[in-house]
C-alpha cells in the first residue's frame, strides 16, 4: 500500500504526536475503510474460488453426457418458452452471440436442441429442447435443487434471511456495474 502524505497531513501527523487516524482506529479496535475493503475483497475471492471448484466437481460427478452449468443456464433461459432465438438467449445469459451460438451447436450434435428457422422472419434461427433435452434440463433443474436446498438447510434462519437479502443486493450492484 503506497501512501501520499500532504504537507498539512505531516503537519497532523506532528500535532497527533506522531499518531495517525489509523493509528487511533487500529488502537481503538477500529478499522479503516482501506482495510474493510481488502477483507471484503479476501472474501470475495473465497467465495467466487468455491463456487468455481464447486463447478468442477458438479461436472467431474455428473460425468459424460450431462449439462454443464453453462448448458444448464443457457437451456434454462428457454423456460417454458416453445422456442427462442439464439439471441435472445445469447442476452438472457449474459454471453455473446458468437459463444451462444457455439454452445447452441455443441447442444445440437447431442441431439439436445434443434434449430429451426423462425416463420416470421426467415433470417432468425431459432432454438428449442428435444424431448432428450427437456429430460436433461429437468434432470440437472432437480440436482441444482438438491444442491441450493442443501446449502440453504446448512444456514441458520437468521443467515437464511441475511443471505437472500445480501444476494440480491449484490446481484442488484453487479448489474448496475
Amino acid at each position: 500500500m503506497t501512501r501520499v502524505h500532504s504537507e498539512a497531513a505531516e503537519d497532523e501527523l506532528a500535532r497527533s504526536g506522531g499518531e495517525t487516524g489509523e493509528d487511533e482506529l487500529a488502537r481503538s479496535g477500529g478499522e479503516t475503510e482501506e482495510h474493510e475493503l481488502a477483507r471484503f475483497g479476501a472474501a470475495w475471492d473465497e467465495f467466487f474460488g468455491a463456487v468455481r471448484r464447486a463447478k468442477g466437481r458438479a461436472a467431474r460427478e455428473a460425468g459424460a453426457g450431462a449439462l454443464t452449468l453453462s448448458q444448464y443456464q443457457l437451456l434454462a433461459a428457454l423456460g417454458e418458452l416453445r422456442e427462442r432465438p439464439v439471441g435472445e438467449l445469447a442476452e438472457a445469459v449474459g454471453v455473446a452471440p458468437p459463444t451462444a451460438t457455439r454452445m447452441v451447436d455443441c447442444l445440437e450434435r447431442t441431439d439436445i436442441v434443434e434449430r429451426r428457422n423462425s416463420t416470421e422472419d426467415r433470417r432468425v434461427v431459432t432454438v428449442r429442447l428435444t424431448p432428450h433435452g427437456r429430460r436433461l434440463l429437468r434432470q440437472k433443474q432437480e440436482l441444482v435443487s438438491e444442491k441450493r436446498r442443501t446449502l440453504w438447510l446448512s444456514l441458520s434462519t437468521e443467515e437464511r434471511e441475511q443471505a437472500e437479502h445480501l444476494l440480491r443486493r449484490l446481484a442488484d450492484i453487479v448489474e448496475e456495474l
